[in-house]
This record gives structure tokens, sequence and C-alpha cells, in this order.
């Protein structure tokens, strides 16, 4: 009994939110068992950046879970210490206070911790999205001159920035969205150059997207020449929203801000495609990216 008493604000505090998620748990499942007649015959397209949204989605929760218990881990504690009087018709043990604030104190510095550390991986995350948001915004320009733009294409081990395909051939398109230093206006602090093989930006220099552009277009042409069954080969392109590209050297792939799309895609030496394996390359892309469900058919977001 003595102990049923110390529990009774655990109890108390646990029985309340078990309710409240039994409420919207029953709410969420009576809501998606409702028959609807949507206007959408097929799934939907997938858009610029959408793997790092749903990650941003992910992220958000996570963050919402973490300040919830930020907040309600201090007020639980206090409303045991407020109850224990009434309850159990004793005062704390000294003793026992300093055991409870110092574990309150330590759990709440690790949720605060890991809360800050998910709020730089969001921002993190929300440039690189915006960064695919404003190429794709630009790539989708090039439809209006008879190309095929796709975004965020699933891959093997991640997903494809963008793929552009027209009758100048196939391209795979990689987005780098680097922060440029702060508290500047210099145009010579918003160039990197590049030298065929590593970007070298103003902070620090990268190989890692020049690299990764180029086994994205690799993947992407052994997958569409298996898909079709006649070879074909994807160039690599990386894009850099908000840079200046200055080139030292003619090897390696092509880097631009993609505001000079329409010039490069003018300009490239094209590996001409006929119409029947642009319709034969469109139908197998299409396939693999129209995959999203209508809004009311979606479910949470499952990442690791």
């Amino acid at each position: 009994m003595k102990s049923a008493h110390i529990l009774t604000p655990v109890i108390l505090v646990l029985g309340v939110t078990a309710v409240y998620m039994l409420i919207l748990y029953l709410f969420r499942a009576v809501n998606r068992s409702k028959k609807r007649d949507l206007p959408f015959t097929q799934d939907f397209l997938r858009t610029p950046g959408q793997s790092s949204g749903e990650k941003i989605d992910y992220l958000n929760a996570k963050i919402g879970r973490h300040v919830a218990l930020l907040i309600t881990l201090p007020l639980f504690l206090y409303s045991i210490y407020l109850s224990h009087p009434y309850i159990y018709k004793t005062e704390f043990n000294p003793v026992f206070i300093q055991i409870v604030m110092l574990a309150g104190a330590g759990l709440s510095v690790y949720f605060l911790v890991k809360t800050l550390k998910l709020v730089k991986e969001r921002r993190m995350a929300r440039q690189g999205y915006e960064g695919k948001i404003a190429v794709g915004r630009e790539l989708d320009q090039l439809v209006l001159e008879g190309n095929h733009v796709y975004h965020d294409f699933p891959a093997e081990d991640s997903n494809i920035d963008h793929i552009v395909v027209g009758r100048s051939g196939i391209f795979a398109v990689e987005t780098g969205t680097r922060s440029k230093p702060a508290a500047t206006k210099r145009t010579d602090d918003a160039t990197v150059e590049y030298n065929g093989k590593i970007l070298m930006f103003p902070n620090g220099d990268d190989y890692k997207t020049i690299a990764q552009a180029e086994r994205q277009a690799s993947w992407i042409s052994e997958w569409i020449s298996r898909a079709i069954g006649e070879q074909v080969a994807a160039r690599a392109i990386v894009a850099l929203p908000g840079w200046f590209v200055k080139r030292t050297s003619a090897e390696g792939i092509s880097v631009v801000n993609p505001q000079q799309f329409p010039s490069l895609f003018k300009h490239i030496k094209p590996r001409f495609l006929t119409d029947e394996m642009i319709t034969d390359i469109v139908h197998q892309l299409d396939r693999k990216c129209r995959e999203v469900k209508p809004a009311l058919e979606t479910h949470a977001v499952k990442l690791p």
C-alpha cells in the first residue's frame, strides 16, 4: 500500500498521457478507414528534394518529442514533489530529493543536447533541400525545349537529385549546397574554383561531390541500359546554386551555377538519342519516379 501511494502521481501522469494517445490513435484509425473517392487516377512523380523533405519531417517529429519531454519532465517531477505530502503524509527525505533533482537534471541535459543536435541536422537538411528546389526549378525550364526532367530518382544507395533526358543525351545532376563565408559581399568569396577533380571553396576543398556525381551517372547508365536493352551513357553535372564557378582545367565533368543551364545544354557536345530510345527511357524513369501516393493515402514517414 505504501509503494502504491508513492507511485500514484506517476500512474496519474502516465494514465492521462495514455488516454490522450489512445484518442489520437483511434481518431487516426477511423479517419483512415473512411472510404474516399479521390480524383487522382495515378500516383504522383517525385518532386525536387523529396527525400530531403521527408527527412526534415522526420526530424521535426523527433524534435517535437524531445521538446515535449523537456517541458513535461520538470513538471512531472514537480507534481510528485507537490503531491507527496498529501499522499504520503510526510516530508521528502532530503537525500531522495537530491537524487531526484540530479536524475531530472541529467535527463534534461541529455534531451537538450539531443535536441540541439537534431536542430543542427535539420538546418543542414533544409539547406540541402532548398538547394535541390532551386536547381530543380531551373531544370524544369528545359522541359519547354523538349527535354524530360525527373527529380529525386531512387537509386541503389541514395537518390539522384535530378535526371535530364533529351535529344542531346542523358544527364545526372548532383546538387552541391554549401554556405558562403558570413558577413561578406565580395565576389571572390562567392567563387569556387574547379580544376577537373576538386571543388576549391573559400572555406575548404570538396572532392566528394564530384565523385558522387560520377557514381550516380555511372549507376543510372547501367540501370537504363538494362531497362531498355540498349547501351547508353549518362553524363554527370554538378550544380552549385549561389556560386560563381571558375574553371581552371578543361578536364572533368560540368560544374555550373543553375542559372547557366540554358547555355550549358545549348553548347554541350550531344550524344544523340533517337525518338524511340527517348520514349523507352522516359517510360522506365516515369515508372520508377511515379510512386508518390496522394496525400490522403500517405502514411507516416519511416526513416531509420
